[in-house]
């Protein structure tokens, strides 16, 4: 197991990061966003210098000429900033295809996208970790809606640039009236960035600590309305035992909910008693001034106008700042999952040889602990498989069987010791590579809700060979099948995309894993206990024909029934982590040991018109 690595980036490097995103995804964003803070800017410029120049124009004898003028070039400037602005963010239907709203939603779903991807092609044992998986959990959150996490922050971006190029705009007309006049705006701002930031701070400690909560309470839901838990909750009455725990990490969630809100209404009030003393000084200062004769009406307008909008600018500008803080804080969760370092993939490509007939498999004193256990499931294991080899891999549950099976496919990194593929580490071979040496058949059998053609191949319908697959099927057992359907191998699987979708019964979803393992025809063949749906007798037969099906393959048959036994090369007895027995199925049985024991009392379930003798 790697170390699990929490980079803690600093706000700079995350927009920094975002920023190389946008160029990467989407490189002419940069420039419309450039473009809406720079007429976002003039837009609120206007209304500071215009209204001055018109009022002194009344109250000097200006001509009337002259106020229509500026009044027409007030409203031109309004219209054409406001314009631009509205149509580069999207504010204003209908909205461009190419406006920020837009580019910023396509952004996010790239960035989901990125994250799908590292859920599919991180280390497989990371997904029995619940550290990482709170950790993708919290990955989750930086995309959840349109001003979270990585599209929140891009939208700061935005924001925050507007800011501050109308706080250079105003900050030159408030310096004219003194700078205390400016301190002290931006103490009663700074106030208020305390209060907000304080809160977000909470606001990401508390929803940190309802990660877990969350989880579960999503699993919960996900549970009550999915088909294959339908029958135990019905048939077993656990709707008042799953409510229980359901709405007992809601009530969790509540109250950690009540405790952001408390703290964002506090903020909240704290800011407005600043902001009306802020009014209350401003225009008193003014008011006196513009009485003492040191100002004019116009010079009144502009400069109350020029304080708001400064305060305003400051206040989005210290507001953002928190806001980046706390959309950072979120930023750092997800790099943290997506960044995650996996087992080194290797660069080599397997010999041709090995990649058309397979090559002998070694363990070398190979250990290995689930995450966050004690105990080893498979402990100082060595053993040889051979080329075309047909191997039983045999043993109760829990003895280390399927812990085997995974380490050999890489699915797990052995803590310690070595496996050898041609006599080769197999994490020197690129990871991707590997993978395409096993066809696997698992015990846990997933349909997806594709159509059968493509559940067979595995991959886009244009990509499949139809004949290939046809062939998979009749030799799996399931042509019979297939031909009542009204649509054959194009007949979607499940209910989830297609209202006329078919669901198999367990032994037919078992042939159609078997299959998948012929289609993709590879060297070598694991079944890890995938016939647990089928009775003993059809068990065997059908180990049986498979075995016919993979003579030029090196197969691997686990299973705590000993159906694959008599026809392998070769077993193995797997207990508690350890090879307590290996041999022919002969030489156990002679042998007198635990192998023998199990294989008698299962010999009965195994005679079907002949009797099947069975000595010890």
């Amino acid at each position: 197991m790697k170390e699990k690595v929490k980079p803690r980036n600093s706000i700079v490097r995350n927009v920094l990061f975002v920023l190389r995103s946008i160029r990467e995804f989407d490189p002419h964003l940069l420039t419309w966003i450039l473009l809406n803070a720079v007429f976002t800017a003039l837009g609120n410029m206007v209304p500071i210098v215009m209204p001055k120049l018109i009022v002194d124009e009344l109250t000097t004898g200006g001509s009337v000429n002259r106020v229509i003028i500026l009044a027409v070039i007030f409203g031109a400037a309004m219209f054409i900033s406001n314009g631009i602005t509205a149509m580069t963010y999207g504010t204003a239907p209908p909205i461009p295809s190419g406006s920020l709203s837009i580019r910023f939603i396509a952004l996010r779903m790239r960035f989901h996208a990125r994250q799908n991807l590292k859920n599919m092609s991180m280390d497989f044992q990371n997904l029995e970790d619940p550290e990482i998986l709170d950790m993708a959990s919290k990955a989750t959150r930086a995309m959840e809606s349109n001003y979270t996490g990585l599209e929140g922050m891009s939208r700061l971006v935005v924001t925050s640039f507007r800011s501050l190029l109308t706080l250079i705009g105003t900050l030159s007309v408030i310096l004219v009236m003194g700078y205390w006049v400016l301190l002290a705006t931006i103490a009663v701002l700074a106030v208020n960035y305390l209060v907000s930031n304080r809160a977000r701070k909470r606001d990401k400690q508390v929803q940190d600590s309802l990660t877990s909560t969350n989880r579960k309470i999503s699993y919960m839901e996900d549970m009550t309305n999915e088909f294959g838990y339908g029958k135990d909750i019905r048939l077993f009455g656990m709707k008042d035992f799953i409510l229980k725990k359901f709405t007992n990490e809601q009530a969790k969630q509540f109250k950690g909910r009540s405790s952001i809100l408390r703290f964002w209404l506090f903020s909240g009030h704290i800011q407005s008693v600043t902001a009306l003393l802020q009014e209350i000084v401003m225009y008193t200062w003014l008011c006196w001034r513009v009485i003492a004769g040191s100002i004019n009406i116009g010079s009144f307008l502009m400069y109350i106008t020029s304080i708001r909008t400064f305060s305003v600018s400051l206040g989005g500008l210290l507001d953002d700042y928190s806001s980046l803080q706390q959309q950072s804080a979120v930023i750092n969760d997800y790099r943290a999952y997506t960044e995650l370092p996996d087992s080194p993939s290797g660069t080599d490509m397997p010999p041709e040889g090995i990649r058309h007939s397979g090559a002998e498999i070694e363990f070398e004193h190979v250990s290995f602990r689930y995450p966050g256990s004690e105990s080893y499931a498979l402990s100082d294991v060595s053993f040889k498989i051979k080329v075309r080899g047909k191997l039983a891999v045999v043993g109760l549950n829990g003895a280390g069987k399927s812990t085997f099976i995974k380490l050999l496919m890489r699915l797990y990194t052995p803590e310690s010791g070595r496996i050898l593929l041609g006599g080769i580490d197999i994490q020197t071979y690129a990871r991707d590579a590997y993978f395409r040496l096993f066809s696997a058949v698992f015990q846990e059998i997933n349909t997806f809700a594709f159509t059968i053609a493509e559940n067979v191949s595995l991959c886009e319908y244009e990509k499949t060979d139809i004949e290939r697959v046809k062939r998979s099927l009749e030799l799996a057992g399931l042509s019979e099948k297939i031909a009542s359907l009204p649509k054959g191998i194009d007949t979607a699987m499940l209910k989830n995309l297609e209202k006329d979708g078919v669901e198999f019964s367990g032994g037919e979803t078992q042939k159609l894993a078997l299959a998948r393992a012929l289609y993709k025809d590879a060297p070598l063949i694991v079944l890890d206990e995938p016939t647990a749906a089928l009775d003993a007798l059809a068990e065997e037969r059908l180990y049986r024909e498979f075995d016919k099906l993979s003579r030029d393959k090196t197969a691997i048959y686990i299973s705590h029934r000993l159906a694959s036994t008599r026809f392998c090369d070769r077993v193995v007895m797997f207990d508690n982590g350890k090879i307590t027995e290996c041999g022919t199925h002969d030489e156990l049985l002679i042998s007198g040991g635990k192998y023998a024991e199990l294989f008698n009392v299962q010999a009965q379930y195994y005679r079907d018109d002949e009797k099947t003798e069975v000595t010890a």
